[in-house]
């Protein structure tokens, strides 16, 4: 190129070169940006969820305190002139 008197800028090189560097890294950022977004709903989601089941085990076991209160059974006397068991 330099013999036929075309003499290439440098800097022409470079602006292409720091041009699609900048494109790649837009392209990088909008998909870590589209990844963050996704995992932020996730976690929302996923915290709705162990609340509900926190309150729902928390029902249950309360359900099961009042039965257990309410539903004692008393077992007969062992009669002692019968021998053991």
């Amino acid at each position: 190129m330099q013999q036929t008197g075309n003499i290439p800028d440098p800097r022409d090189a470079q602006i292409l070169r720091l041009k699609a560097d900048n494109r790649a890294h837009s392209e990088r950022l909008a998909e870590a940006t589209g990844t963050i977004d996704e995992l932020t709903d996730f976690r929302a989601q996923a915290i709705a969820r162990l609340a509900a089941q926190h309150e729902e085990i928390t029902r249950l076991r309360q359900a099961a305190d009042e039965d257990a209160r309410t539903s004692i059974t008393r077992l007969p006397r062992r009669n002692a002139a019968i021998g053991p068991c």
